[in-house]
């Protein structure tokens, strides 16, 4: 029998190519499948410099939201807002029918719950010892 390795891996687009076929292959009779998606939207300003990002996966019919980001010197001018509505029209296009987001950030709470969503779940003592929270918004296509 030959030795085996296990080793860790960063992200490697070759890698991560040959696993997502394989997790390809293992899909549901029913059709679901649990291939994770990872995308990112980028906000940039007219001499396309990035000022801000969200970054988000799908799986099943889920968006979930991992971040949100805007430089310092560009925030409170609604970016945050844009870029979120823009994740929920593409993770509409793309055949989610609920979002979801963990925050540990109290204004990040509320600035969701401005947009429609409401906390699902509080997590004491969870990532870092602190208090999360689960975030959901139910979306519905756009007409």
């Amino acid at each position: 029998m030959s030795e085996l390795t296990i080793r860790d891996m960063e992200q490697d687009g070759d890698f991560a190519a040959w696993f997502s076929e394989l997790l390809e292959q293992e899909e549901d009779p029913a059709g679901w499948s649990s291939v994770l998606d990872e995308r990112y939207l980028i906000l940039s300003n007219e001499i396309g410099d990035w000022i801000g990002g969200l970054r988000f996966w799908l799986r099943g019919g889920v968006a979930h939201l991992v971040d949100v980001v805007v430089l310092p010197r560009e925030r409170h001018q609604g970016h945050a807002h844009r870029l979120m509505e823009a994740f929920e029209v593409r993770a509409v296009e793309a055949g989610a029918h609920v979002a979801e987001f963990w925050t540990d950030d109290d204004r990040s709470e509320g600035l969701l719950g401005a947009l429609g969503w409401r906390r699902i779940l509080q997590r004491e003592n969870y990532i870092g010892r602190r208090s999360w929270s689960l975030m959901e918004k139910r979306l519905a296509p756009r007409r």
